[in-house]
């Protein structure tokens, strides 16, 4: 019963750990190239989980979260919508701007994630 880990310190390595993924990712993206290492959803998916706020942010902003081309990034961000795991919507304030979030499905698959990352760090 004393071992159970409070929310909070499972919160904040959660986002220790995806910070460290995101590191690691532009790590190889440097010393491979984007050419040869490149997962422009995952860039993207890591953008938007590590936000502190978790508010939506504009299609164009996170598009430019991952080195790949924008069309590229906008093709990436329609299968994320279609698979469930980013949600699309107008701006309310601004019309003209369409703005994605994190789908609570998506924030439960990468806390799931992370939290498995965490196991494998206590192994080493």
């Amino acid at each position: 019963m004393g071992d159970a880990v409070p929310p909070d310190r499972v919160a904040t390595d959660r986002l220790r750990i995806a910070g460290l993924a995101l590191r690691t990712q532009c790590l190889l993206n440097n010393r491979l190239g984007h050419d040869l290492h490149s997962s422009p959803a995952w860039d993207m998916l890591l953008d938007l989980y590590i936000r502190e706020d978790r508010r939506p942010m504009s299609l164009t902003s996170l598009s430019g979260a991952s080195p790949a081309p924008s069309r590229t990034s906008l093709r990436m961000i329609d299968r994320l919508v279609r698979r469930a795991l980013l949600d699309r919507t107008r701006d309310p304030d601004d019309g003209r701007r369409i703005n994605v979030e994190l789908s609570f499905a998506a924030i439960g698959l990468l806390d799931q994630l992370f939290d498995e990352m965490a196991v494998f760090l206590t192994l080493l």
